[in-house]
């Protein structure tokens, strides 16, 4: 996809549908993980289980969780290519700051040219429609 074109890039409503069927899943899977394990769902093993599954996943051929390839969308660099780990992993960290202050970070895909979110600024990637 063409990170130039604006008629690419995901819109903040397919972007939230994406992030709710992630969520739905990541809970479904720290749940399920946190019972095998014995221990509280919450804290260190949310957030490994979390990094693993956006960075691992978006950092992938598929460039999509679950949740984006559902509804059609995909993780790009700024030139069209498929994240590193490590770019994935900075997206990722970059989701806390995304959340902060009610979630202004997110909102700022309404108001920036190639509509990124803070965490999208700060590891220079875009989402996008798949064709």
């Amino acid at each position: 996809m063409d990170a130039d074109n604006a008629d690419s890039l995901a819109g903040l409503g397919a972007r939230a549908i994406a992030l709710f069927i992630d969520l739905l899943i990541l809970g479904a899977l720290t749940t399920a993980l946190a019972r095998v394990l014995g221990i509280d769902s919450h804290g260190w093993i949310a957030a490994a289980l979390s990094w693993v599954y956006f960075a691992g996943q978006e950092s992938s051929g598929w460039m999509a969780t679950l949740g984006k390839r559902a509804v059609g969308l995909s993780v790009q660099d700024l030139r069209g290519r498929q994240l590193s780990f490590g770019q994935a992993s900075l997206r990722w960290l970059g989701r806390g700051l995304s959340s902060l202050a009610l979630g202004l970070g997110y909102a700022l895909a309404a108001f920036t040219p190639k509509r990124q979110t803070l965490h999208d600024l700060l590891a220079q990637t875009v989402v996008v429609r798949n064709r």
